[in-house]
């Protein structure tokens, strides 16, 4: 009886190691992991701006991974003005590999941008540039949180 009862404990002994094994390589990967983040001006309209995102994910590691479709969430001075709808899609990022998820598009209306950001409205109108902070948020293997934030600048300026 003792002998089954060394084999389990033995058993639980080897089965703890191999998942800290696991969690330590998926920690790792979430700090090799790069994320991409491109934004565009889609479109302009009376009833807003339609911003088009573009994110590719890229795995320098030995394994390839599944990664969730990122959240994004577009913030301005501390504020949220938009971000992105959830969806439960998975993306295989192959082995010292790269992938791009599909163009995730953002509308922001004008009365919204008029009351929750005047402030950005006033630099736009005398920078002719949008300069946002991008916030991707996406899960590693369906357990482990990844983030990244980025600050882009959206139009090319007025002329000289």
């Amino acid at each position: 009886m003792a002998t089954g009862k060394q084999l389990a404990i033995g058993a639980g002994a080897v089965a703890a190691i191999g998942g800290v094994i696991y969690l330590l390589r998926l920690n790792r990967l979430s700090k090799e992991l790069e994320t991409v983040t491109k934004a565009s001006i889609h479109s302009v309209s009376l009833s807003g701006i339609e911003l088009r995102i573009d994110v590719t994910l890229k795995n320098p590691s030995g394994g390839s991974v599944k990664v969730k479709q990122p959240f994004v969430r577009l913030r301005y001075g501390g504020t949220t003005l938009v971000s992105s709808q959830m969806k439960n899609v998975n993306i295989t990022v192959p082995k010292f590999g790269e992938a791009s998820t599909e163009p995730i598009i953002l509308n922001i209306g004008l009365v919204q941008l008029a009351t929750t950001a005047p402030a950005l409205l006033k630099d736009y109108r005398e920078t002719g540039k949008l300069m946002l902070t991008v916030e991707t948020v996406t899960t590693i293997n369906d357990s482990l949180p990844y983030s990244k934030t980025d600050n882009i600048t959206l139009g090319g300026g007025k002329e000289a």
